[in-house]
């Protein structure tokens, strides 16, 4: 099975780990925490960087620490971004992608190379999928997942260049503790990163320039390869996943591509389609990229002929 992404574990990983355990500082107080933030502010072109224990969380915590009241979701992304919303006690409002929200908050998303930028006023860009340096407006977000760029398995990180946006972060992924412990400021929630999570986090980011090349090579030859029916969706600077569109049905092709050994994805289904969202309303770009979009192998460790394989295999079921 040719795998739709497989992290790349050959830097200072198991160093920086059994460091942290010899030292048994496994907790969110351990030295890795503060030297990856330090490293990815610097890295991000930002003043701070805030590390959580996931994506999902890092959205919610930035959501909360702006203190906005409503915000506007793309239906064409991860449910996520949906969830993180209603946690932080914020009104939702679905829009499709690339519409324009007027006068409202919204959440500006990066999907497999392009921000969902339908220009106005936004607040909080989600970078899960943006692995370039980018001084953000207000607060952005990243995932450390692990088909990301620079993954801890799981985690986030939040960067921002105001101050107190960056006190309030820190305060709601510890529990909006006060000066005095177990006394409590606000309803805040336990999104800290672990010490654990921190240090492979940072050998990961030390490799940063090497994986950027790995991806830029990569998609250079599937832009080689791919059947002249295949609109490629990742003709960009760094690519996080080779993103595709097809006119046909997207499920057929990964079903078949699988019993092929070959794993593929989706892009994502529709927030307004999920069974207990039940957002009326017409959303036919998030229903369109549904449709006939999908990700094909996108990992560190894919190889060339691997890549030939990917495309003669996607070309056969054409």
């Amino acid at each position: 099975m040719i795998r739709v992404s497989e992290p790349l574990l050959l830097g200072n990983e198991k160093k920086y780990l059994c460091e942290a355990i010899d030292e048994g500082e496994v907790s969110s107080g351990g030295k890795f925490v503060r030297q990856f933030e330090e490293a990815f502010a610097k890295w991000s072109g930002n003043k701070y960087a805030v590390g959580v224990s996931s994506g999902t969380a890092a959205l919610e915590a930035a959501i909360w620490a702006l203190g906005l009241r409503g915000i506007s979701v793309p239906s064409g992304t991860i449910i996520s971004c949906y969830v993180a919303a209603i946690r932080a006690g914020t009104k939702v409002l679905l829009r499709d992608n690339g519409t324009n929200p007027k006068h409202v908050h919204f959440m500006r998303c990066h999907l497999f190379g392009e921000f969902d930028d339908c220009g106005g006023l936004w607040n909080v860009d989600d970078l899960s999928q943006y692995w370039k340096p980018y001084t953000v407006p207000d607060v952005g977000c990243y995932s450390l997942y692990a088909n990301k760029l620079v993954t801890s398995g799981e985690g986030g990180v939040i960067v921002t260049n105001r101050e107190a946006i960056y006190e309030r972060l820190k305060s709601y992924r510890n529990l909006c503790h006060g000066d005095e412990r177990f006394i409590h400021d606000d309803l805040g929630y336990n999104f800290r990163m672990s010490n654990v999570q921190a240090a492979v986090a940072l050998a990961q980011l030390e490799q940063i320039d090497k994986f950027t090349e790995i991806k830029q090579r990569n998609r250079d030859l599937y832009l080689k390869y791919l059947p002249e029916d295949i609109a490629p969706k990742f003709r960009f600077e760094v690519p996080w996943m080779y993103l595709v569109y097809y006119h046909g049905d997207a499920g057929e092709i990964v079903k078949k591509l699988q019993e092929l050994g070959i794993e593929s994805r989706r892009f994502f289904y529709p927030i307004h389609r999920q069974s207990f969202i039940n957002v009326k309303g017409d959303f036919p770009k998030a229903d369109d990229l549904w449709g006939h979009s999908f990700y094909l192998p996108s990992g560190l460790t894919l190889t060339e002929g691997e890549i030939i394989h990917v495309c003669k295999m996607l070309q056969s079921i054409l």
